[in-house]
């Protein structure tokens, strides 16, 4: 798989990475999230930088160089847009409450809840 964000309004930076995937990717709801110490549960979705929409985003198994195998979590063509778990308010890249990252890699036994477990 080859990952490709380019700068939009939802993260300023760009990012290209090709993974080698182990497992099918399945569509994300929540993971924890954190800087620090701190983490807390958080929505994710993908984010479409053409149409400035949200998207699904997804997680996969991957080899992760060296370190064994790691959780790639992965959206758009614009990256994954977060949000607070409590949040209600629509996906917005103005909205103060909701921030975006280009991907994340966490390691394989992180929280994570996919949509299939709630539907």
């Amino acid at each position: 798989m080859f990952l490709e964000v380019e700068p939009n309004p939802n993260v300023e930076k760009s990012f290209s990475m090709a993974y080698r995937e182990t497992s099918p990717p399945r569509e994300v709801f929540c993971i924890k999230y954190g800087a620090g110490e701190e983490e807390k549960p958080v929505q994710v979705t993908g984010w479409d930088s053409r149409t400035q929409s949200p998207c699904p985003a997804y997680a996969c198994r991957i080899e992760e160089s060296g370190d064994g195998i790691a959780l790639l979590i992965y959206g758009g063509s614009g990256g994954i847009r977060m949000k607070p778990l409590e949040d209600e308010s629509s996906w917005d890249v103005t909205s103060p409450g909701q921030w975006g990252e280009t991907h994340l890699v966490y390691p394989i036994d992180c929280f994570v809840v996919y949509q299939d477990n709630i539907r």
